[in-house]
């Protein structure tokens, strides 16, 4: 029994200098409310993709529309023939387009693998 007391003595002692303390009272706290900000946080950056591929398929749709109706106009626009400003218009619009939609792409790749 002796034998015992002493082994329990020896343990109990071993668990009290493996105890680890947390080095500030709001540790926990405060790490749990980084990660819930950090949640939020990552919605956020999703909504607002989500939001921006909407707004970039609006403005396709839109450059596209704008486009072709300047192309169908028969008259001249500050001297210059409407056929001419299209052919311009186009090549803007296009140019505008592709790299949006080269970053838009970049966004959604890296937040998927995040």
């Amino acid at each position: 029994m002796d034998k015992q007391n002493k082994e329990e003595k020896v343990v109990g002692k071993l668990m009290q200098k493996s105890l680890v303390e947390m080095p500030f009272r709001d540790f926990e706290d405060r790490l749990m409310a980084k990660i819930v900000d950090e949640k939020q946080r990552q919605k956020s950056v999703s909504n607002t993709i989500r939001i921006a591929w909407i707004f970039f398929c609006l403005g396709l749709f839109f450059g596209l529309l704008i486009t072709s109706l300047v192309a169908n106009l028969e008259q001249l626009i500050i001297g210059i023939p409407a056929k001419k400003l299209a052919f311009g218009l186009q090549i803007g619009i296009a140019v505008i387009l592709l790299l949006q939609f080269d970053k838009l792409l970049d966004f959604t790749i890296k937040r998927k693998e995040d």
